[in-house]
């Protein structure tokens, strides 16, 4: 795995955690599902709605994302012939931008411009829409992050490198925003502590913008995957000699989540009395995922599911 890939995702789960994006995650999913706040603390069936809007919306940033990095890396190949150069400017360029992201002495780069909709667009057409909107005017925050991506898939060489890295960072961006809506309710308590700490995620942000300047300076990152792939190898000399441990490992590594699962579980039939009184109170989300880790627990503990040839894989996957 190119340590570029790994860079782009933690920059969108970053984006998400940002003060502009993180307060208002609860008034998005709620006009984009067309829900109150109170539905999605409960159990509603029309949450299933929300899940498939949600998804629509991170598609349509990402998009927008996508052309980004397809057009800025079409500029870095054409630039190629100083690649050196370039990437020693894009360095100085990031460490800049992570500068500005903690002590905000260049306010221009706060500059935004945001779609307003007088009212939602109707049907799933208008989740889309909406999602592209949020990938072409909201530019505060994730600006400085999304640019850091956007010069990394510039001096990548390749239109499609750049075009898989942006997808990465909208994935980062996106899956938490997905989760949020499926399990608002605890999303809701976690939303409350997080809030509090959001100046010290801002400063930890703009410290991870300047390291990842330091590293497109010095060239550093393609040197990384070195760790990667000697990583890999010591996966694969543990899986050789310990057989019956590395199974049950990589079944522990979902059967334990499958288990705190149970607790949401017990809880509503707590508050129900044991008794399920109609399927619009039954937790169906909790359900389903407790069943999915259980499956896939025991496909890893037979070994139909081998976790460590897909650890390896990633870790060496240089298609970027």
């Amino acid at each position: 795995m190119n340590v570029n890939i790994f860079l782009a995702f933690i920059a969108g789960v970053i984006s998400f955690l940002s003060p502009c994006i993180f307060p208002v995650i609860p008034s998005y999913l709620s006009y984009i599902g067309g829900l109150s706040i109170s539905d999605l603390t409960g159990e509603n069936k029309r949450k299933w709605n929300l899940l498939l809007n949600s998804i629509l919306f991170v598609a349509g940033f990402t998009l927008i994302f996508i052309v980004m990095g397809v057009f800025f890396s079409s500029i870095g190949v054409a630039l190629s012939g100083i690649a050196s150069y370039i990437n020693m400017a894009a360095g100085v360029i990031v460490i800049f931008l992570g500068l500005n992201f903690i002590f905000n002495f260049w306010k221009i780069l706060n500059l935004e411009k945001r779609f307003h909709f007088k009212n939602r667009p109707a049907g799933k057409t208008g989740s889309l829409l909406l999602g592209m909107a949020f990938g072409a005017g909201w530019t505060p925050c994730i600006g400085p992050i999304l640019a850091s991506i956007l010069i990394i898939a510039g001096t990548s060489g390749s239109v499609y490198k750049g075009a898989v890295l942006l997808f990465v960072f909208s994935a980062g961006l996106g899956i938490p925003f997905i989760v949020a809506g499926l399990f608002f309710s605890y999303f809701q308590k976690t939303f409350i502590k997080i809030r509090s700490h959001l100046n010290q995620i801002k400063i930890g942000s703009g410290l991870f913008l300047i390291v990842m300047g330091i590293l497109i300076f010095s060239g550093q990152l393609t040197r990384l995957n070195i760790i990667l792939y000697t990583l890999a190898g010591n996966i694969r000399n543990w899986e050789q000699d310990h057989i019956q441990g590395v199974r049950a490992v990589y079944g522990s590594i979902f059967l334990i989540p499958a288990l705190f699962t149970i607790v949401p579980i017990r809880k509503r039939f707590v508050s129900l009395k044991g008794k399920v009184k109609n399927f619009t109170n039954f937790p169906f989300l909790y359900f389903i995922l407790f069943m999915l880790l259980i499956l896939l627990s025991g496909l890893a503990y037979t070994g139909l599911i081998d976790i460590g040839k897909l650890l390896q894989n990633w870790l060496t996957f240089q298609g970027i």
